[in-house]
């Protein structure tokens, strides 16, 4: 009878994931949809028990409940087909750009005459974002970071004037010489979000979006004769309203689509507080232009919460890039920064 409970338990635990996103904003469906990437390890131990005990059936419904876990996991692994996709409720993964997404300006004799080699032409830029758990991340493990790494855009959320302070103090500015920080208002959630870039932006604006959350900032340049967006932004957590934390995350979309932003390519850098397991980000991102940059990889989950915790890895993925079609992931990591509970995600973002 226990394996039983167990197994539906768990399979129960599996559906909300699959729940219509409207719903997904009451709480504690955030956070127990949040760790459906963990459920593996009990069904597990549920699977090895029944087998070892000779309990058959309740064996045969674990092992079924590995497997769709697995599967589920397989899409942050490789490519899958969109049929299997579409099953899954999962994003369709970017085309290979290929030869064709090259503009006819840039054939030349010079340039090799295959997509890949005319692929690493292209700009390339080096991104990062850390949530700096209320301005007490280290200033100077970030400034190391940015330094060794050659960060071209540093995007910042539940940053405090006082670490803006220790940043310059430990030379941020000789590396990112340029920052817009997000409009002080009543709704931040743990401080500001802020961008730090190492070319002058064309422009910038202190709030992008209505988000119920802290305001996002966002700054554009120029690369390669192309105009591009970067923003860095901060839905606020679970734990301070499921609808505000629904709404913030829906309101991403329009760093994309809203009618006051001109029409470019956009980068979107933050604690985004969701995973593809939660409905709300995985409707965003169908809805959208945008793209995971883990997800389109296929090198696996890049885990970023907890970090602070001195004998356990990070268990979720709630730190993001989102790119739009015009750009590819290149590469994509995460770094530890003393203070703060979360990883830095490190990412190589290339223009087509």
């Amino acid at each position: 009878m226990l394996l039983w409970m167990c197994c539906a338990l768990i399979g129960l635990w599996m559906t909300l994931r699959d729940i219509p996103g409207r719903y997904d904003a009451r709480r504690p469906l955030p956070e127990l949809i949040a760790l459906i990437p963990l459920l593996w390890i009990p069904t597990t131990v549920v699977l090895i028990v029944a087998v070892s005990t000779a309990a058959w059936p309740q064996s045969i419904v674990a092992a079924a409940l590995l497997c769709a876990q697995l599967l589920w996991h397989s899409a942050m692994y490789v490519k899958l087909p969109k049929a299997l996709l579409r099953i899954y409720g999962l994003p369709d993964h970017l085309e290979s750009p290929g030869i064709a997404t090259v503009p006819p300006q840039s054939s030349s004799a010079a340039v090799p005459d295959d997509g890949a080699g005319i692929e690493e032409q292209r700009p390339t830029l080096k991104l990062m974002t850390l949530n700096c758990r209320f301005g007490r991340a280290d200033a100077q493990s970030i400034v190391q970071l940015v330094r060794n790494e050659g960060i071209d855009v540093l995007a910042l959320q539940e940053v405090t004037p006082h670490l803006l302070h220790s940043l310059e103090s430990c030379g941020i500015r000789a590396e990112l010489p340029f920052t817009v920080t997000g409009e002080a208002q009543a709704d931040d959630n743990g401080g500001s979000n802020a961008l730090m870039l190492r070319s002058k932006p064309s422009a910038s604006s202190g709030s992008a979006i209505d988000i119920p959350a802290a305001a996002t900032p966002t700054a554009t340049l120029t690369i390669g004769g192309r105009q591009l967006r970067f923003a860095s932004t901060h839905p606020k957590s679970p734990g301070r309203g499921g609808l505000f934390w629904h709404r913030g995350i829906e309101s991403l979309g329009a760093l994309d689509s809203a009618a006051g932003l001109p029409k470019m390519e956009t980068v979107i850098l933050g604690d985004l507080n969701s995973s593809l397991y939660h409905p709300v980000f995985r409707t965003l991102l169908r809805t959208s232009a945008f793209v995971d940059a883990s997800y389109q990889l296929h090198s696996g989950y890049h885990r970023t919460f907890p970090s602070s915790w001195r004998y356990v890895p990070p268990l979720i993925e709630i730190d993001h890039v989102l790119i739009t079609p015009g750009l590819r992931p290149v590469s994509l990591s995460t770094s530890a920064i003393p203070g703060s509970d979360h990883r830095a995600v490190i990412a190589s973002i290339r223009l087509l």
